[in-house]
């Protein structure tokens, strides 16, 4: 199965990004945690660090099984406002495969 990546940015709601990974990860899923960051470090919503696989820069995001985006705020404006992250959101419903967004997310 091709991968599942779930991004995450300073401001993320933690519970619905490490609830959904831990799920996935529990069904044994192919999921990949991606910050935005310049680093694979983001402080979520209510201060908890959050340390992912890979920055969006690492990640080859053209064969996704899934692209998954938690809510949460400023977080969901920081994915909004991430270029690569909007082009890969184009890219993947352009090519029909699925994107989840989670609470404020679907703003994306």
């Amino acid at each position: 199965m091709n991968p599942i990546y779930l991004f995450i940015a300073d401001g993320t709601e933690e519970v619905e990004a490490l609830g959904t990974v831990d799920i996935l990860r529990r069904a044994e899923l192919p999921v990949k945690v991606v910050s935005i960051n310049a680093s694979r470090l983001a402080t979520g919503a209510h201060g908890v660090a959050i340390e992912a696989d890979l920055t969006i820069a690492e990640a080859d995001l053209s064969d996704a099984a899934l692209l998954i985006l938690p809510g949460g705020l400023p977080g969901t404006y920081h994915l909004d406002a991430c270029q690569p992250l909007t082009d890969a959101v184009l890219a993947q419903v352009a090519a029909g495969r699925p994107v989840a967004a989670i609470c404020a997310a679907p703003m994306v």
